[in-house]
């Protein structure tokens, strides 16, 4: 079965494509991965694409490292943030493409893999209820309940994002509280939007 979904990564996805996989898989939602950590997990996943020529055991890391240079890139989708110093997350825009692909031919490898949600009690769970309880008691959700729209201040409030927040904090905030809920959860189109008014406001990628 593991070739099975190696096959079907080699065949319909890029390079860089399978790095933005990689960290996704690897908890880059909450926390920076290491490009090493993320070599290894390229590799396991199509390890055609990240390979030496001659030896095809042997992980071709400077390989991973331009391929992940370029998930970042804008003409790329700008689908992971990072560096190689700082590690890799992936971006709100990663987030969506990762999402985009769970119900595609890809369907079996994000869904197989992806990262445990944790089980009830445990400490993502306990977490993940604390920040729903949270979104529940913003001025966003009641606008969003009301108005199903949310205003560029409340979108703000609902990331915890001020204006001491840098630009590349605010993009890890968004993407973090994002990533906490799965897709079919009531609170995630909910926090689509309010992501999408803030990234209308320029400030987080």
């Amino acid at each position: 079965m593991k070739n099975v979904h190696n096959n079907i990564l080699t065949r319909q996805l890029r390079q860089y494509e399978v790095t933005v996989m990689a960290i996704y898989l690897l908890g880059g939602a909450s926390k920076s991965i290491d490009t090493e950590d993320a070599a290894i997990k390229c590799h396991e996943l199509a390890p055609e694409l990240f390979s030496w020529q001659k030896y095809k055991d042997q992980i071709n890391l400077e390989l991973v490292r331009v391929s992940l240079s370029d998930a970042k890139k804008i003409k790329n989708g700008g689908l992971l943030s990072g560096s190689g110093r700082e590690g890799w997350r992936l971006s709100s825009r990663g987030l969506d493409w990762i999402r985009s692909h769970e119900d595609s031919g890809l369907s079996f490898a994000v869904k197989t893999n992806r990262p445990s949600k944790g089980r009830a009690g445990s400490i993502d769970s306990v977490r993940r209820e604390r920040e729903r309880q949270r979104l529940y008691s913003t001025d966003a959700w009641l606008e969003w309940d009301q108005l199903r729209t949310v205003s560029p201040k409340h979108a703000q409030q609902v990331f915890r994002i001020d204006e001491y927040t840098t630009g590349r904090m605010a993009a890890i905030k968004v993407a973090r509280l994002r990533a906490m809920f799965g897709p079919d959860d009531e609170v995630s189109v909910f926090l689509d939007t309010a992501s999408q008014v803030v990234l209308r406001g320029g400030d987080v990628k």
